[in-house]
C-alpha cells in the first residue's frame, strides 16, 4: 500500500510539474506574442512620425532639449554677445526652450551683468512668439528693471505693454504706454507709444 501511495505521489508530482512547465510555456508565448505586437506597433508608429517630420520639413533636432549640465557646457567660455546671438538664432528657428535655457543660465550665474537687460528681453520674445503672454510679461518687465538704459528697455516696455494687451489688461497696458512715452519720448518706441495712446483716446 505505501508502495502504491509513493507510485501516485511520483506520478502527480510528475503531472503537477509537466502541466506547470506547460503553464510557463504557454505564459511565455504569450508574453512573447505581446512584445511582438508592440514592436510591430512602435514600429509602424515610428514609420508614420519620420513620414510627418519629412512633409512638415521638422528634424528631430528640433525636439531636443538640453540638460542644465549641456547648457552650461554650452555657454562655457562664450562672450555675452556670442550666447544673445545664438539665442537669437534659436529663435528664428523656434527652438524657444533652448534659447530661454542659455539665456537663463548666463542670467542666473551673472545677475549683476550689463547684459542681463537684453538677454531677459529675448527670453521674453521667446515667450511672445510661443503666445505664452504671461511669461513673456514677467520676462519684458524683468528687462526693464536689469537695465533701464539698455539697448533694449524701451523696446521691452512697448513689448510689455504688447502683452498686457493680450492678457485684456488695459490699464496696465495704458499705464505702461505712457511710462514708455515719457521716459522714452525721442526714440522709436517712445513715439510708437505715443501714437497708441492717441488711438486709444479716440477709441
Amino acid at each position: 500500500m505505501k508502495k502504491i501511495f509513493c507510485s501516485v505521489f511520483v506520478l502527480f508530482g510528475a503531472v503537477s510539474a509537466f502541466a506547470s512547465s506547460n503553464v510557463v510555456s504557454s505564459h511565455n508565448a504569450d508574453i512573447e506574442e505581446l512584445i511582438r505586437s508592440h514592436n510591430g506597433k512602435i514600429e509602424e508608429l515610428s514609420h508614420r512620425l519620420e513620414q510627418i517630420e519629412k512633409k512638415l520639413g521638422i528634424s528631430p533636432d528640433d525636439f531636443s532639449f538640453k540638460n542644465p549640465e549641456q547648457v552650461a557646457t554650452d555657454i562655457k567660455g562664450k562672450s555675452p554677445q556670442n550666447i544673445i546671438e545664438t539665442a537669437k538664432n534659436l529663435i528664428k528657428r523656434d527652438e524657444y526652450q533652448n534659447a530661454r535655457s542659455n539665456l537663463s543660465a548666463f542670467v542666473k550665474d551673472n545677475p549683476k551683468s550689463p547684459y542681463c537687460g537684453t538677454m531677459n528681453f529675448y527670453i521674453g520674445k521667446s515667450y511672445f512668439e510661443e503666445k505664452k503672454y504671461q511669461d513673456a510679461a514677467k520676462s519684458f518687465m524683468e528687462s526693464f528693471e536689469a537695465n533701464q538704459n539698455g539697448k533694449k528697455t524701451s523696446k521691452a516696455l512697448y513689448k510689455l505693454a504688447e502683452c498686457f494687451m493680450k492678457l485684456g489688461k488695459n490699464d496696465q497696458m495704458k499705464m505702461t504706454l505712457e511710462k514708455l512715452a515719457t521716459t522714452f519720448p525721442g526714440t522709436k518706441y517712445g513715439k510708437k507709444a505715443n501714437t497708441w495712446l492717441s488711438k486709444l483716446k479716440k477709441s
